[in-house]
């Protein structure tokens, strides 16, 4: 990498077998680095595209919400569902989490590098605009 960005994968909720004590801390945390590192450019919100979002998904993006960061929602996993569903599932996504829609909400394959170009195209958006 040529140290023009990183990526920060923070610790997730998902399907974790943290103690409470340690969730606790893993929040603590998360917080710490949203609030208070002034390097954050853009917040990418991973969310699994064949299932609606679950309450802790809704949690983390009202949290994301919350530090006025500049967010972009990726449906990952897109090439788990058909071709043809991949555009009605994301505008169905973004209307549950989103309804505005004023946070883009793309869908992405880290698997099969497919739906990546628009991604990168929006992510350089915001690297330019730092």
């Amino acid at each position: 990498m040529d140290n023009l960005f990183y990526f920060v994968d923070l610790p997730g909720y998902g399907y974790s077998k943290m103690s409470k004590k340690e969730q606790e801390q893993v929040g603590k945390f998360i917080e710490q680095y949203l609030f208070h590192r002034k390097e954050i450019t853009l917040i990418i919100f991973l969310i699994d595209i064949r299932h609606a979002p679950t309450n802790n998904d809704k949690l983390m993006y009202n949290y994301i919400i919350s530090s006025g960061l500049p967010c972009l929602i990726l449906a990952n996993k897109a090439d788990k569902i058909a071709v043809t569903k991949v555009d009605d599932t994301v505008k169905s996504l973004q209307k549950e989490l989103n309804p505005i829609g004023d946070i883009p909400t793309l869908p992405f394959s880290s698997e099969r590098k497919i739906y990546t170009e628009e991604v990168w195209n929006l992510i350089d958006q915001f690297l330019l605009n730092e």
